[in-house]
């Protein structure tokens, strides 16, 4: 029930804007997950619109939009002290309107804001706190959604001080202009004929947290972390910084990707969805692209692949060996095809396809009855053995 109301809302956007399901994606899961949203891209290219359209969908949720200069100050975002309170010697701050009391924050072109307003900003995005005349007050922010076409340079110094309030957006899209003629031609006539803005699909306000709930109870395998830790090694090795703190938050993104798939246990093509999580800079992208196409929509093949490496590198220093010591050599082969037989039937017990596994355990087997009989051993099945 839950997932077909989210599912509804998504198709609804992707018909309403066309080639943004990824910053839709994106800002599904960022409520799902109360992740921050950054959006980077051309003016232009609807950002705001369907940003906007999504917002509209979420019924009950107080809503907050801001788009930041230089002179935005921070009574514009969290509120002013009353005159009223100074009198009476109470001093409090009103907010209504404000970002402490609303569920969905949207401030466009981010960075922008001033250093004034930078040390509230953070605190609201990272711990979804402000402070309130001194005393530190929870908000209800469930996501912050930034949008901006340009990211600051950092190695400039006097924008250097934006990097942390760039690094408090976990999940990061970048938009272009439609490239499909037929896209930009259907989006033309839905404007042309009235049909552009019209809602069909919501979700309440309680919906969502209920949603949250479900996806918070997602099960995240034991393998699935270990394959995340892959991936986060291969990218360190390649030049791309994943930070301890990114690798030991990433698993509520991988619940949220799961749930939308209707699944209620995390598998590895899931974790394709940290192609918004792990990059930095622009540039860095491909190169993790490359690594999750590698790792994620077929980690079966990868690993089946190391395992029978293993094996040709045993039967390779059985063949340097055998000569020598014959009884020794096929021994050792023995033991170590034993190992890696034992590791084939632990990936297949958990494994959808186990057809492939199937064909391995028999190129396995293969290796070991070849070497038995090359030196007169009588063989056994490595399942016997």
């Amino acid at each position: 029930m839950l997932l077909d109301k989210t599912l509804a809302v998504i198709n609804e956007l992707n018909n309403e804007v066309a080639e943004r399901g990824e910053l839709i994606e994106c800002l599904i899961i960022g409520l799902l997950t109360r992740k921050n949203v950054f959006s980077l891209g051309d003016t232009g290219q609807a950002k705001s619109y369907a940003i906007n359209e999504l917002r509209k969908r979420i019924i009950g949720a107080i809503q907050y939009e801001r788009l930041l200069s230089k002179q935005t100050d921070e009574d514009a975002l969290f509120g002013r002290i009353s005159v009223k309170s100074l009198m009476e010697d109470n001093p409090k701050m009103v907010t209504t309107g404000k970002i402490p009391e609303a569920h969905i924050v949207y401030l466009d072109e981010t960075f922008k804001c001033n250093e004034g307003v930078l040390n509230s900003l953070l605190t609201a995005l990272n711990e979804r706190r402000y402070t309130n005349e001194g005393e530190v007050v929870d908000i209800p922010v469930i996501l912050f959604i930034g949008a901006s076409n340009e990211i600051p340079n950092f190695n400039n110094p006097e924008e250097q001080i934006l990097r942390p309030l760039y690094d408090r957006f976990e999940l990061k899209v970048i938009t272009q202009y439609i490239q499909n003629r037929d896209n930009r031609l259907r989006m033309l006539s839905r404007k042309q004929n009235g049909q552009a803005g019209q809602i069909t699909a919501t979700i309440t306000l309680d919906e969502l947290y209920a949603m949250q709930r479900e996806v918070a109870s997602v099960a995240v395998p034991e393998q699935i972390n270990e394959l995340m830790d892959d991936i986060m090694c291969k990218l360190r090795v390649l030049g791309v910084h994943v930070s301890d703190r990114k690798f030991l938050n990433y698993y509520p993104i991988a619940q949220a990707k799961a749930w939308l798939c209707g699944r209620k246990i995390v598998e590895a093509t899931d974790l394709s969805v940290m192609q918004y999580y792990l990059w930095t800079a622009p540039e860095e992208i491909p190169t993790i692209q490359k690594v999750l196409d590698k790792f994620c929509l077929n980690p079966l093949q990868e690993e089946l692949k190391a395992m029978i490496a293993l094996a040709d590198e045993s039967r390779n220093d059985f063949v340097a060996n055998v000569d020598s010591n014959p009884t020794g050599a096929v021994v050792k082969l023995r033991e170590e095809l034993k190992k890696i037989y034992r590791m084939m039937k632990k990936l297949q017990a958990s494994a959808e396809d186990k057809i492939e596994i199937a064909k391995a355990i028999e190129e396995l087997e293969a290796i070991s009855k070849e070497a038995h009989e090359s030196v007169g051993f009588t063989y056994a099945t490595l399942n016997l053995l």
